[in-house]
């Protein structure tokens, strides 16, 4: 996901998810200095929301409209959206993933190479 450049290009983002899941895709590589052993791994996420995301074309609110009302970043986050944020949340139906990943960073992910390199040392 990137981040949109206007707030009608966030609309847009907004109104193609109904239909397209956007995905966000992160990797993290753990570097053990003395050993100069590595480990690697790539985390993906997929955020399905509901069909019902109010995006302004049935005379509903528009979800970004509503978030612009209350001085949310919308510019500032890749897809136009915060997944935390209340508003957003009451209109997803699942993640595919984790949230954390969606943010930027999968908890599990780390603590899966974590436990890799561990591994790896030990030999």
């Amino acid at each position: 996901l990137e981040k949109p450049e206007a707030i009608e290009e966030a609309k847009q983002f907004v109104n193609e998810y109904r239909t397209h899941p956007p995905s966000t895709v992160g990797s993290c590589m753990l570097y053990h200095w003395p050993s100069g052993i590595q480990v690697s791994g790539v985390d993906t996420a997929t955020i399905y929301f509901k069909p019902t995301i109010p995006c302004g074309d049935d005379g509903d609110d528009d979800l970004i409209d509503q978030l612009v009302a209350l001085n949310e970043p919308i510019l500032s986050c890749a897809g136009g959206l915060m997944i935390e944020h209340p508003l957003t949340k009451e209109h997803l139906d699942r993640i595919d993933g984790t949230e954390d990943s969606v943010m930027g960073l999968s908890k599990d992910l780390v603590l899966r190479l974590l436990k890799d390199l561990k591994e790896k040392l030990k030999k």
